[in-house]
């Protein structure tokens, strides 16, 4: 077994015990393990034997062979998109079983007050702002359509939506893993890290604006995936980018790894040919006609792009986008950007999203290095795309995690957990695919190790997240 998965293993069992004494930590330093006590103390000590159980080979192995037996016996295995389809079915029904039942965290409560205020003076933002366009749009209109027909509220509304967001993302995730991965153990376990991640919240009936625009972020990744293969024209996933742009203005922090596509595609020019001009353009036009579109579109409700300047500026209350460096100068900053305190928000916030990702990915990354290093190669079997792939998906979560550690948030780290929750989509992605290429697949005991403690990951990150939803289904 290798170093890395020995230390996964620890984790795991650090989680067990982490189960059994979160509610004896301080709640303010430790709030991205806090969901834990919301569950009973038998509950706990079930979830904790389990994932000792797990970390032993013998019990680990039986369920494996279950859920092979069982996938084995399924018909039409040959047309898997029929199986995702309805597997992304069973999840919507279960987003909405488990949905949120509370307004605590970002901007819930303000939005579902403000979208359905109905008076003569109803600020234009309620409909036209440029801190979620489409996506402000979209649910202030559906209310003022169907409010008056049924009733329904901003709330169920928005909670509608984030269902339906999740069935498609989990659809496409079925899809990307079945691409990314090269056997049965690569794809189930890219889906399974990605599938079980705290950020999954935010298709459970989630009340605010990030839902939509993460379906639009892995839409983006798997259509960038494709392009990689030469399946796919540069100009959809540029699309699908400045799409979920519109619905939200922070996932711009996928826009330097749509032009290392461009560049990936553009290397090798052929002699005699427009194909550098055809690549730049159809990766470039998208955005510019998005904008141009949704510049003209909010003008034409009164809210020119001048507003991102004055009422619907970045940054928040105070305008101030970013952490500070070495003063705290208004009420709506919580700490200077290397405090101590900032760092332990940090570590909360990555912890209740991703319990495995940063870890995994930087010892994925670690083991890659020393291969490297000693001069022996992954293993590609799809060609030197893979290679593409990987420093996309560096670039990709690069950003997003930096996006998390400078950005401000008004509320602090804790409500604000939404703002920084699709980070985790894109660098757990990255984590699985980089763990899985630095694995030695052709040696029957280390591929059994690995498959043991993919198990045992998957399972305590289902565990955790689990948890966390049930966390959210107690009402405020």
């Amino acid at each position: 077994m290798g170093i890395l998965n020995k230390l996964l293993r620890l984790i795991a069992l650090g989680l067990a015990v982490l189960l059994l004494t979160a509610d004896r930590l301080p709640e303010d330093t430790a709030w991205g393990m806090w969901h834990y006590t919301a569950l009973s103390l038998p509950v706990r000590l079930v979830v904790a034997c389990l994932l000792v159980a797990l970390a032993a080979g013998p019990i680990n192995d039986a369920i494996r062979r279950g859920v092979a037996n069982l996938w084995n016996r399924l018909p039409g295995r040959s047309r898997p998109h029929l199986w995702f389809a309805a597997l992304a079915l069973v999840s919507g029904v279960l987003f909405w079983v488990l949905r949120i039942q509370h307004l605590r965290w970002g901007d819930a409560e303000f939005i579902v007050k403000a979208l359905a205020y109905t008076g003569a003076d109803r600020p234009i933002w309620t409909i036209y702002n440029w801190q979620a366009p489409l996506t402000i749009y979209l649910h202030a209109q559906l209310w003022l359509l169907l409010n008056p027909l049924t009733g329904v509220s901003v709330g169920t509304l928005y909670a509608t939506t984030s269902v339906l967001a999740g069935v498609g993302f989990v659809y496409i995730l079925l899809n990307l893993s079945d691409c990314l991965g090269r056997d049965r153990l690569e794809k189930a376990t890219i889906c399974g890290l990605v599938a079980t991640t705290g950020s999954i919240q935010l298709f459970a009936g989630y009340i605010e604006n990030y839902s939509i625009m993460s379906t639009g972020v892995l839409l983006t990744l798997y259509l960038a995936l494709r392009c990689f293969r030469h399946e796919v024209s540069p100009a959809w996933p540029s699309l699908t980018l400045a799409v979920a742009n519109a619905f939200h203005p922070s996932t711009i922090v996928l826009w330097p790894a749509l032009l290392y596509l461009g560049w990936w595609l553009s290397r090798k020019p052929t002699h005699g040919d427009n194909r550098l001009l055809k690549v730049w353009l159809r990766l470039i036009l998208p955005p510019v006609l998005v904008f141009l579109g949704l510049a003209l579109f909010m003008t034409a409700g009164g809210h020119s792009p001048l507003a991102m300047l004055q009422d619907d500026r970045p940054g928040g209350a105070d305008g101030i986008p970013f952490v500070p460096l070495f003063a705290v100068t208004t009420e709506w900053q919580r700490y200077t950007m290397f405090s101590l305190a900032h760092m332990i928000e940090w570590a909360n916030e990555h912890f209740l999203i991703s319990p495995f990702g940063l870890v995994l990915l930087a010892g994925a990354f670690a083991r890659l290095t020393v291969r490297r290093m000693r001069g022996t190669t992954l293993e590609q079997s799809k060609g030197d795309d893979d290679g593409g792939i990987a420093a996309f998906l560096i670039i990709a979560s690069a950003a997003y995690l930096l996006l998390t550690f400078v950005w401000n948030p008004d509320y602090g780290m804790r409500k604000d957990w939404d703002l920084f929750a699709p980070s985790a989509f894109v660098y757990t992605l990255l984590a699985g695919y980089a763990w899985m290429r630095s694995q030695d697949s052709e040696s029957p005991a280390r591929r059994l190790s690995l498959a043991r403690t993919a198990t045992l990951v998957i399972v305590a990150s289902a565990l955790h997240t689990a948890a966390w939803i049930h966390y959210n289904t107690i009402p405020w």
